[in-house]
């Protein structure tokens, strides 16, 4: 009986035995010694869905370079006798003025080589030839330009109108620039100064003045702006406290007066103008009252294209591989009207006095002799 079960359970575990060796070979495994199954037939090559058989091998690549936006650079081209500053932020950019008549396939080179294809922002701060002589170039040859900032101020030269018919062709949004609007571009904040006034018969006095803000640091461009739109922005209640001023036209002695100056209170200014421009400019009137408050000078005309940069705290002046002139400073004493003439006493000072009189009341002088031939007296206090 005992040995009659036994065979028994025999039977059946060799049956099952049997059993399990048939559900291998159905499965098209095999058991080896306890190992891992081993596959009985070759894998077959996998078959691709229909809807994928034409894309391309993934490459693996790099991580993608993010643009720098904790940086801003501000470039004041070198344009001759014209204004034209780029501003770059990250993957933003922003153009205020596009230089002179015949200058466009240098606005363009210029573009180029700085990367800019697309623009957020472009500004004619007013519709003086040397101010949009290329831009409408710049309006044709650009991907994308968000929107076109100028003031209310038409003209009837054939280059605004151009301009106006580019922006129009590429159905570019226009905004017309107002006191106190405030728009951003990366991480810098940009705020309309001026005009608060378009019924100025002189263009200049209606240009577009941007405050621009990074992190701690500030730029002021202020166009062509002059003594009514200097006094205008005084009186409107905006802060015009800025690290750098771009000097008022070209620096021009209508421009950039002393209690303008001394609002802003500006550590660099930037003058655009031209090598020997008929015009004189800057003139020596605008040099005196830069020197007297000890603010470090740039100028296109003596540097070529001066390229400041701000992390948001602190401002570097970087230097331009091309162009053929030194980043240095004007020398105060090269540059300045060294004395200033008070018109009612006849006494002339140096032009860091602290008793120079009001603006209204000053004449300039080159020279000592100047100031004497003229029929004045050197100050007591100064003792020029």
């Amino acid at each position: 009986m005992i040995i009659s079960g036994c065979l028994s359970m025999v039977k059946k575990s060799s049956l099952l035995a049997i059993l399990l060796v048939i559900v291998a070979l159905i499965a098209g495994v095999v058991l080896i010694n306890g190992s891992s199954p081993v596959s009985l037939f070759p894998a077959e090559s996998p078959v691709a869905s229909p809807s994928l058989t034409n894309l391309p091998t993934p490459i693996a690549t790099a991580d993608p370079v993010l643009p720098d936006d904790s940086v801003l650079q501000v470039i004041f081209l070198d344009v001759g006798q014209a204004d034209s500053i780029l501003l770059k932020t990250g993957d933003h950019a922003m153009l205020i003025d596009a230089g002179n008549l015949g200058q466009d396939k240098l606005m363009l080179d210029y573009l180029a080589e700085y990367g800019v294809t697309k623009l957020d922002y472009l500004v004619a701060t007013h519709p003086h030839s040397d101010h949009i002589g290329a831009m409408p170039a710049v309006v044709r040859a650009m991907e994308s330009i968000g929107e076109v900032i100028m003031p209310d101020k038409p003209h009837t030269t054939t280059v605004y109108k151009n301009l106006i018919k580019a922006i129009d062709e590429k159905n570019i949004p226009l905004n017309i620039a107002s006191v106190d609007q405030v728009f951003n571009m990366g991480n810098a904040n940009i705020q309309i100064i001026a005009p608060g006034n378009t019924d100025y018969t002189d263009l200049n006095e209606v240009s577009v003045v941007l405050r621009v803000t990074f992190g701690e640091t500030v730029f002021l461009f202020t166009g062509d702006a002059g003594t009514k739109s200097e006094n205008a922005q005084l009186t409107s209640g905006l802060s015009l406290k800025a690290d750098v001023l771009k000097v008022g036209h070209h620096g021009s002695r209508t421009s950039t007066i002393q209690k303008y100056l001394d609002a802003v209170s500006p550590r660099y200014a930037v003058i655009s103008c031209g090598t020997d421009n008929p015009y004189g400019h800057p003139h020596s009137e605008t040099m005196a009252r830069l020197n007297g408050k000890g603010i470090t000078i740039y100028r296109t005309d003596k540097m070529g294209t001066i390229i400041f940069v701000s992390d948001g705290k602190n401002i570097t002046i970087e230097e331009n591989p091309n162009h053929d002139h030194p980043i240095t400073p004007s020398s105060p004493i090269e540059e300045t009207a060294s004395y200033v003439g008070n018109k009612n006493s006849k006494t002339f000072h140096l032009s860091t006095c602290s008793s120079l009189p009001a603006e209204q009341n000053r004449v300039y002088f080159d020279s000592y002799q100047d100031a004497i031939d003229a029929g004045y007296k050197p100050c007591g206090v100064c003792k020029p």
